[in-house]
């Protein structure tokens, strides 16, 4: 005798069939949609990073007042500026070969104002960098010669007169109203430490300034209204 609810697996495994036809379809459809907003999210990060590196190619190109390490990712004055013992000021008498150091020190700092200038023009015409900030340090360095934490404050206050020096004498403030939101400015002294000394360690040549341009990008997971 047939089996009456035979009568029922069909149509049955028919519904079945059609629901998870459907459950895949959605499925489907919504990882290709969390795919498609995935590869946009993508590539909107990378065209904030390649905005960022573009921004800093001037720096990095330039020939005349700044020095670009590859290996340190960092920025150094070109120009040697050297100091007598002990001191600090940016005066003569306390400034080695005073008056052409001082000229290319003038010159630095009217070039690196540009260069930050045209990173707020940027910021403002770009919508990819419009939570894009940056930190400038402006670190001094030290010869390996005399009490260590003489010469941490030393390089710290060869550093700060340098700063002084673009501020007051050349106008040039990086602090000023209208670079707020751009420029976190920071004065640092490596003393003895930081990395790419010249050997030998007590060499005049460590008598430097370190200028770093760091981005700082908000979080990539917001992304700029179109």
């Amino acid at each position: 005798m047939k089996d009456k609810s035979s009568g029922f697996f069909w149509p049955s495994f028919t519904d079945l069939m059609t629901s998870l036809f459907f459950i895949m379809l959605v499925l489907y459809v919504l990882t290709y949609v969390m795919l498609k907003k995935s590869i946009k999210a993508k590539d909107e990060q990378l065209a904030i990073i390649h905005a960022v590196e573009g921004s800093l190619l001037p720096l990095k190109n330039d020939k005349d007042f700044f020095r670009y390490e590859e290996l340190y990712k960092r920025f150094t004055l070109r120009f040697d500026v050297e100091f007598e013992k002990s001191k600090y000021r940016l005066a003569e008498g306390e400034l080695k070969n005073y008056t052409l150091t001082i000229y290319k020190i003038k010159e630095a700092g009217k070039k690196l104002q540009t260069i930050i200038d045209n990173l707020k023009k940027e910021k403002d015409s770009n919508p990819n960098l419009k939570d894009v900030s940056y930190t400038l340090v402006i670190a001094g360095y030290a010869s390996h010669s005399g009490p260590e934490q003489e010469n941490y404050l030393l390089s710290y206050n060869r550093a700060n007169s340098l700063w002084k020096y673009w501020k007051n004498d050349l106008g040039i403030d990086f602090e000023m109203p209208m670079y707020k939101g751009l420029i976190d400015l920071q004065i640092a002294g490596n003393g003895w430490g930081g990395v790419g000394r010249i050997e030998p360690d007590n060499s005049e040549q460590n008598q430097r300034f370190i200028i770093q341009i760091m981005p700082k990008i908000g979080d990539l997971n917001q992304h700029p209204k179109k």
